[in-house]
């Protein structure tokens, strides 16, 4: 039975919750510079909705006025007036901080644009500021990896490789989620970056094959910058994958100490699973 989402929510008395897919590193098998690829899935209850919402957009307003604040104090030890401060700040934060302003946890840790005039520490605190809230409601987390050498090793770097590795991925996701669904008597939306290349061309395919009563076969798609619960997806793929990536390079990784710090928070809601 092909469930949709309008069903779903006219449906009185059950349990609604929106489950939020982004994936971390290089789909290609190709790419070992990148050695593990993933797909993460954060499960938040309808209830908590405006809470969530509410705590990142506090995060991501502090963050632009902290890039606002640095940009100012910057100028102003560059001997300009107060008003001359002050209007260079807002233009150069109004070009770096657009409609489109998001947190991008790997640009985030890397200090890329708009974030490099921030201090390391500022940046890292805000990525532990939204860790947070998955462990103050208790959010449930699934990942899906693969050791990119371990999978070559058993199938090779051929694009048809390449297709298996998504597809097994999508499946242990969605058998996952479909369990936990089934397990707490609930009912979800999946909801992904629009443009996804994965989301649209595996997980939507297979969610349309492989119907079930608990998950809507309409996959929602919005842009990232417009979703702050996309964005915590994105904060937590990214941060499974740092773990990830330290597990296999071990001391040569060179983000190990952050990689540790960060996925401690979320780790007891985290549930990975190894795809061989």
């Amino acid at each position: 039975m092909i469930v949709q989402y309008s069903q779903i929510i006219e449906t009185g008395g059950v349990k609604l919750i929106n489950i939020y897919i982004d994936d971390s590193g290089s789909r290609s098998l190709k790419d070992l510079d990148q050695p593990v690829y993933l797909l993460s899935a954060v499960c938040i209850d309808n209830t908590d909705f405006n809470d969530v919402s509410d705590k990142m957009n506090t995060i991501i307003s502090r963050l632009k006025e902290k890039i606002e604040a640095t940009m100012y104090s910057a100028f102003e030890k560059n001997s300009y007036t107060f008003g001359r401060s002050n209007k260079l700040s807002h233009l150069l934060t109004e070009m770096v901080i657009s409609e489109e302003f998001e947190l991008h946890c790997s640009e985030i840790i890397r200090g890329d644009i708009p974030y490099i005039i921030l201090d390391k520490d500022d940046r890292i605190n805000t990525i532990k500021r939204v860790l947070r809230i998955i462990d103050k409601l208790n959010i449930q987390i699934f990942t899906v990896y693969c050791d990119k050498h371990e999978f070559t090793c058993r199938h090779g770097k051929s694009s048809e490789s390449d297709t298996l590795l998504n597809k097994r991925m999508n499946e242990a996701l969605m058998e996952s989620l479909f369990h936990y669904l089934e397990k707490n008597d609930e009912y979800a939306c999946i909801i992904a970056d629009e443009g996804n290349y994965t989301v649209e061309n595996f997980t939507v395919p297979y969610v349309i094959e492989h119907p079930n009563n608990r998950i809507s076969s309409e996959i929602m798609q919005k842009k990232s910058y417009e979703s702050v619960n996309i964005q915590i997806a994105d904060v937590c793929a990214y941060t499974s994958n740092m773990k990830l990536m330290h597990n296999i390079k071990k001391d040569n990784y060179k983000h190990k100490k952050i990689a540790e710090e960060l996925f401690e928070i979320i780790e007891p809601y985290n549930i990975i699973e190894r795809i061989l």
